[in-house]
């Protein structure tokens, strides 16, 4: 099947894509005849209802923000609106998913659970049609109330043992390892998520500036094991990404990538692109080569964000032609999904003329449903 999809005339690109001439292309086979709305893994593909699947989308991480997280998106009040719901609408048919944060403070008001936030965002999400990759925690700390980076830094200690020990942010009150069994018991039945997320880019220095121990990667890996494992004993529907940057972090540099990412509840490998060329790094720890390690595994590798500053290029339709060519190149190399970063709403900018920030209108969004 060839589908070829010219983009808006500001983009001067056009996209071709033939299936079924590489080995990495997805074929449409007939659909199983039940179909639960389940994302599944086969292999280094992943299928819905008995279909290949493949993703695009956007960075939304604070859709479950409510005076927590950059803006609202979290609540629809009748001051604010319907953030999310606008958001969601602007991005149409463009994009099949999301990324957002789901930590423990955006479920929490006054020390007590509240789950309102999260079941927003998720019915936004079903009624519009949406996945969502839900991430459970922060590497760095931001939007989990720490007072700066370093303070919420998740070290190797963190990996060891903290996270069964600590809560996962300031005053809140459960560890990180009691708040995943939380929000995954209580969302195991929902279609609507992807994929839990245990960590965004996660990594395991000694400190936020120190070194990279030589157990780091045992320590990644043992959590990775161990989280996993909790996961899935809760709920077999969902898939699990242990959520790394990919391009040689402490604990997953070189060969530590496709160890760590060998645990068997581990369901999907994940990189970060924030390079200029189609196909970012270089042969130690570059896509291509993660691409590899992860195939050899029989595991999928999505990009859970890739981010073009506008100043680098010069214009959004710049921008939105090298998005395409990454696109295009990555897809063809076996990449299962890519979300751009990130989503900023009209009422708080829009697309940004020199930053990362997508908003109502960018050409980004004609490359999106092209793919």
């Amino acid at each position: 099947m060839r589908k070829t999809v010219c983009l808006a005339a500001a983009l001067a690109t056009c996209v071709a894509l033939t299936a079924g001439t590489n080995a990495s292309a997805i074929t449409i086979d007939a659909a199983d005849a039940t179909a639960s709305g389940f994302v599944t893994r086969s292999g280094s593909h992943l299928r819905l209802d008995g279909r290949p699947y493949r993703f695009t989308g956007l960075n939304i991480y604070n859709a479950n923000s409510v005076d927590n997280c950059w803006y609202t998106m979290g609540e629809d009040t009748p001051d604010i609106g319907m953030v999310l719901h606008r958001s969601l609408t602007h991005l149409g048919d463009s994009s099949e998913a999301f990324r957002s944060w789901f930590f423990q403070p955006m479920a929490t008001r006054d020390g007590a659970r509240d789950w309102s936030a999260f079941d927003h965002t998720l019915q936004m999400a079903r009624l519009s049609g949406f996945k969502v990759v839900a991430t459970l925690v922060n590497q760095w700390g931001e939007c989990e109330g720490w007072n700066d980076s370093a303070a919420g830094y998740k070290t190797e200690s963190w990996y060891r043992d903290g996270y069964r020990t600590q809560p996962s942010s300031p005053g809140m009150p459960a560890t990180y390892r009691r708040w995943v069994a939380e929000v995954v018991s209580r969302y195991k039945d929902d279609p609507t998520i992807l994929a839990w997320q245990l960590v965004n880019e996660a990594e395991a220095k000694a400190a936020h500036d120190g070194p990279c121990p030589d157990t780091a990667a045992a320590s990644l890996k043992a959590f990775a094991a161990d989280m996993s494992s909790l996961v899935k004993r809760i709920d077999p529907n969902h898939l699990v990404s242990l959520g790394t940057i990919g391009s040689g972090q402490c604990g997953a540099a070189g060969d530590e990538y496709r160890e760590v990412h060998s645990v068997p509840g581990v369901d999907m490998c994940e990189y970060h692109d924030y390079q200029p060329g189609v196909m970012p790094g270089d042969q130690w720890n570059g896509l291509a080569l993660r691409l590899r390690q992860c195939r050899e595994l029989g595991t999928p590798l999505f990009v859970g964000e890739v981010g073009i500053r506008t100043e680098q290029v010069g214009t959004l339709a710049a921008r939105a032609s090298l998005l395409a060519a990454k696109l295009n190149a990555q897809f063809w190399a076996g990449s299962v999904g890519a979300l751009a970063w990130t989503w900023r709403n009209a009422l708080h900018g829009g697309s940004s003329e020199s930053g990362y920030e997508i908003g109502p209108g960018d050409p980004v969004m004609d490359v999106l449903s092209a793919f």
